[in-house]
């Protein structure tokens, strides 16, 4: 359920993301003429990427704050995406406010995968397709049948 929940949010914020930036794009004249940076809409289809990855590690992280009634939890998504928020502010510079962003992105992609059941050893398993126990049932994947 928080996996659906957060995913739905960062889609929807993406989308509404992308329409003001087509809505940008439509207008008159061409951004970066007049002395605007050329890498507005690089840095807007990073920064979508990032919300959409970081509404659904929120949505794991509050839903499992809810869940544990561990309010230091809700209370740290709720200040991680004030600080995003106000990380756009720095936008003209667009790498002082991407950076840290994705930084943030990196840990709080950590915790979700560590409060969602995940361990070290099994993304290490999982990275050079090993397999524990019985031998699965369906073929390996394509890509670690290539690997292997």
């Amino acid at each position: 359920m928080a996996y659906v929940a957060g995913l739905g949010f960062g889609l929807m914020s993406g989308a509404f993301s992308m329409i003001n930036l087509l809505a940008e794009a439509l207008g008159p004249g061409t951004v970066g003429i007049r002395g605007d940076s050329q890498l507005y809409f690089l840095t807007s289809a990073f920064m979508t990427l990032l919300l959409i990855f970081l509404h659904t590690f929120w949505g794991i992280l509050f839903f499992h704050g809810c869940e544990h009634r561990s309010w230091w939890e809700i209370s740290v998504v709720v200040l991680t995406h004030l600080i995003v928020s106000g990380l756009t502010f720095w936008n003209p510079l667009y790498l002082s406010s991407l950076l840290p962003s994705y930084l943030l992105m990196g840990a709080t992609a950590a915790w979700a995968y560590k409060v969602s059941g995940g361990s070290a050893q099994n993304l290490l398993r999982f990275l050079r397709c090993e397999y524990v126990g019985t031998a699965p049932a369906a073929p390996l994947p394509v890509v670690c049948a290539r690997l292997g």
